[in-house]
């Protein structure tokens, strides 16, 4: 991308983004949350005020302690055919105000269903919810489904339910929680990728985000992955590393959150974000879980500046989400004509 250097157009960076790894159930507006439960009478804390700021997670911790809140609130939520709709659709009206074009949003049906309200129907309002959301305000959101490690079936269920839906806008499946591959990724896991693989459903895995490099290689060679969640500790082994960049692996990354989660811990050393953008490795910039970290992307943005990080670098890494979007093919080439032209870029 050097040689078109001399087109690029920097003024224009903030305004236009694609994200790939963004959570639906950890991106809920606090004052959604709030609403909903002074509805249902659930008391969460003393005042709206109190419990937004209860959510944020304020200092570096760890997985388990920073994913923690997001338990207070989904009960809240799950098995409510309203509340589940509300959200997906004010996830839209949030991305546009993130001057997103493209996105794509995951979940997991499970955590979002309750007695006698069945995964498929927490999707179900999830696709209503992203449809009117993207008809009112201009975006183009889809969906991706998560399993989690240590919940048997439903990895199986998690295939089945991309299979049906997959002519509305769910594209893709991952599997989050314990990123441990080696020991926590059940057998019926690994079955329910390849089964995916052979459905032609589209595959990212959470890895290499707070365990070892191990991780992202179990994720390549026996879930069939295309994309990886975090990824981070890939840059420990170096063998594994350089495969990841002949194999144009794409890595999505998240800036604050790779430092709250306690998943990069040594601020003295190279963030592996920087090793990504200086070693051209395919990656793009995301959120997480906005719920719990209450970062804009042009926070996300502004860190990575201050790591070093140019306009350049994050143009590429618009382009590198853009092409790793698990989108058909002419859409896929529909959304890169769209940032050649904000980006003012002639050729790729």
């Amino acid at each position: 991308m050097e040689e078109w250097k001399e087109h690029f157009d920097s003024t224009k960076i903030p305004k236009y983004r694609v994200e790939l790894h963004i959570h639906l159930d950890g991106s809920v507006r606090p004052e959604t949350i709030w609403e909903i439960s002074q509805r249902k009478g659930i008391h969460l804390a003393s005042s709206s005020a109190d419990y937004c700021s209860s959510l944020v997670t304020k200092q570096p911790s760890n997985l388990a302690n920073f994913l923690a809140p997001i338990a207070t609130y989904l009960p809240v939520i799950a098995g409510d055919e309203e509340a589940i709709e509300r959200i997906a659709f004010e996830f839209c009206e949030d991305a546009a105000r993130e001057h997103i074009l493209y996105a794509e949003t995951r979940y997991s049906p499970h955590l979002l269903s309750a007695e006698g309200f069945p995964p498929e129907k927490v999707v179900e309002c999830i696709n209503r919810g992203l449809k009117n959301g993207c008809e009112r305000f201009g975006v183009d959101i889809r969906s991706i489904l998560c399993s989690i490690r240590g919940k048997p079936g439903w990895s199986k269920e998690v295939v089945e339910l991309c299979q049906k839906y997959r002519d509305e806008r769910v594209i893709a499946m991952d599997i989050a929680g314990d990123t441990n591959a080696v020991t926590n990724t059940s057998e019926e896991d690994v079955e329910a990728f390849q089964s995916a693989y052979r459905l032609g459903i589209h595959r990212t895995v959470h890895a290499g985000e707070d365990g070892p490099a191990d991780q992202v290689r179990f994720a390549l060679e026996h879930l069939f992955a295309e994309r990886i969640g975090h990824g981070y500790h890939v840059v420990d082994d170096d063998a594994l590393y350089r495969r990841c960049l002949d194999m144009d692996v794409h890595f999505e990354a998240c800036p604050h959150s790779s430092l709250l989660t306690g998943s990069v811990t040594d601020r003295t050393a190279k963030h592996p974000i920087v090793r990504f953008a200086e070693d051209r490795a395919n990656f793009s910039i995301n959120r997480d879980d906005s719920t719990l970290i209450q970062k804009t992307l042009d926070d996300d943005y502004e860190l990575l500046r201050s790591f070093g990080l140019n306009d350049l670098h994050f143009a590429r890494a618009n382009f590198n989400a853009a092409r790793s979007a698990f989108l058909p093919d002419d859409e896929k080439q529909t959304l890169i004509d769209k940032l050649m032209n904000v980006y003012g870029v002639p050729t790729l």
